[in-house]
């Protein structure tokens, strides 16, 4: 089935009936609608429900190298990536705590030697041989949701490495009976161009989305652009082939603030980052990492109860991830800006302290992008709207009001921080820097 993809709306303007398009910089903003509409349709998902995404309808939510029955109890639906050796313990233990597992397949290449040292010579069947070797020894675990195909940032400017990925790739798929999706993790800083070439070859596309690691702390709506990069590639490699691609956002638990007094800001930072990831399109979350390393020791349980409390939303009682996954989107309750910054500037680049060497020159160009402060994704989910704004400014709030006639709808809020008022047939209500709210909407008569 080919899949429509996320076509990401900036901004629709009800004024004489005018549509916006993304990237203007004239918009009328006092009537302005700020919201992210992606048209996409994910594949039908298996009759198994205890599968994981796409070949079922469970919500990925996972952390790499992280402690399978701890994570367990905190949200998380997967165990893994893992960077182990030996993936035969691992994948046990994610077992033991009922956990799926991203099993990882692949050969230690040495694509990044440095003179006088080579890559391996290996031939396409040599490659072709050893990955179905690895494949066949646990093809029949179950547990195993996704191939994770390493070495990771395979570089498209060299034939050698994307050689690699297309045998590889297609090794994997000869050889697993259960046709389960393949990934390989992509360096922060690719394009939506750069995916397409190694998505080719790939069924799930997640670059990293480090935020502060990429020096976009004061500019998160790079969340926003990251995933478009994916979700864009995957709209033309559909017009190419009819592979069931997803997107998925990989956010950041690597690294204590600078500066201590920020601390406090970290709980912000996640909900922000993941729920901004989901509402542009991303059907599932990956944390690199949970693995407590040293440059994490201050902050690593802030960092990891705040996913947690947002893990155990989308897949908890609220299973939010299954509105994010199986939702239609809609319009039904345009929200207007009243008051508050009206857009936010992204200056994308690409830092000079990591991958480098796997980022390419054009994806190392700066650009001046503006987009709207305030995020709106609305979708219909077992007859009850879901109604989620994430405001990407990080210094002012943002006041907005919807049209929502009393007497035909009940509005609960799902994310009860701040104060709201529901009269006159329109919902008002004020969004904090960095803040995410949800609305559940049902129809009155539903309710009675």
């Amino acid at each position: 089935m080919a899949m429509l993809l996320p076509s990401l709306i900036d901004a629709t303007c009800f004024m004489a009936n005018k549509t916006l398009q993304p990237g203007r910089r004239t918009l009328p903003w006092k009537f302005l609608v700020a919201a992210l509409i992606p048209l996409f349709h994910p594949p039908l998902p298996a009759a198994d429900s205890g599968l994981i995404f796409p070949q079922g309808k469970i919500f990925p939510f996972m952390g790499y190298s992280g402690v399978p029955a701890r994570d367990a109890r905190s949200g998380f639906s997967v165990a893994g990536p893992s960077y182990a050796a030996d993936q035969e313990p691992e994948l046990e233990r994610a077992e033991a705590a009922g956990l799926s597992f991203p099993y990882k397949i692949g050969l230690r290449m040495n694509f990044h030697a440095k003179s006088p040292e080579q890559p391996l010579p290996l031939t396409a069947e040599e490659i072709r041989k050893q990955i179905t070797a690895q494949v066949a020894k646990v093809a029949d675990r179950k547990s195993i949701c996704w191939w994770y195909l390493g070495p990771e940032e395979i570089r498209y400017w060299y034939r050698n490495e994307m050689e690699y990925l297309r045998v590889a790739s297609e090794a994997i798929r000869a050889a697993d009976p259960l046709k389960r999706p393949i990934w390989m993790y992509e360096p922060n800083f690719r394009t939506a161009v750069s995916l397409m070439k190694t998505g080719r070859h790939l069924d799930i596309i997640g670059k990293g989305v480090y935020v502060n690691l990429a020096d976009y702390r004061d500019s998160r709506i790079w969340v926003r652009w990251s995933v478009e990069q994916e979700v864009q590639a995957i709209e033309q490699l559909a017009k190419t082939d009819t592979r069931q691609r997803i997107p998925i956002m990989l956010p950041e638990l690597c690294r204590d603030p600078a500066d201590p007094a920020q601390d406090h800001l970290i709980p912000s930072w996640v909900r922000h980052d993941v729920y901004l990831g989901l509402m542009s399109g991303a059907k599932g979350v990956a944390i690199w990492s949970l693995f407590r390393r040293k440059e994490v020791r201050r902050t690593w349980q802030i960092w990891y109860d705040a996913y947690a409390a947002v893990g155990q939303e989308l897949t908890g009682p609220a299973q939010l991830g299954q509105v994010f996954l199986f939702g239609t989107k809609s319009q039904q309750f345009p929200v207007r800006i009243v008051a508050g910054t009206k857009e936010v500037e992204l200056k994308k680049g690409a830092s000079k302290k990591f991958e480098t060497t796997t980022t390419s020159a054009n994806e190392k160009a700066e650009k001046r992008i503006m987009y709207p402060s305030l995020s709106v994704s609305e979708y219909e989910h077992d007859g009850v709207t879901y109604l989620f704004l994430c405001n990407s400014s990080g210094t002012d709030r943002v006041t907005y009001q919807a049209e929502i006639p009393n007497d035909e709808f009940h509005v609960i809020d799902l994310m009860a921080r701040r104060g709201y008022s529901h009269k006159d047939d329109r919902l008002y209500g004020w969004i904090e820097p960095l803040e995410v709210r949800c609305y559940r909407i049902e129809s009155s008569v539903r309710t009675r």
